[in-house]
């Protein structure tokens, strides 16, 4: 076996990157957008009965929290319908199915917690 055999290995390194996806939101540029987008009624309608008859407007800033746009609906005094009709064109919107199904997916997961005997004295929410 020779000196080179020995020195044979495989390196990597590991960086983590840091988005601010939530920090860059800029509510005004969003609503533009929405204006100018043709979305399908259908696809709408549902989920926002969904938020109207199941949520409530506390419920519904924080889900607004988790994609970083309460403050600014908080800020212009947005009702329930508004922030109701927010947030379905924010969750309609193809370039945000990965936030949505992200937070879709925890929220899944806090409702299983809270449904378990045991996990649900951990969960405050």
């Amino acid at each position: 076996m020779s000196n080179d055999d020995e020195d044979i290995g495989i390196f990597y390194s590991l960086e983590e990157i840091e988005t601010q996806e939530k920090n860059n939101f800029n509510i005004e540029d969003f609503m533009a957008e929405i204006e100018n987008t043709q979305m399908s009624h259908d696809e709408m309608v549902p989920q926002m009965i969904n938020y109207n008859e199941n949520f409530t407007v506390k419920e519904l800033f924080i889900i607004c929290e988790y994609y970083g746009f309460a403050k600014d609906l908080k800020i212009n005094r947005f009702n329930k319908q508004q922030i109701i009709d927010f947030l379905v064109s924010f969750e309609t919107d193809p370039s945000n199915y990965d936030i949505v199904t992200k937070r879709q997916n925890m929220w899944f997961y806090i409702n299983e917690l809270k449904n378990d005997k045991f996990m649900k004295k951990f969960i405050l929410w």
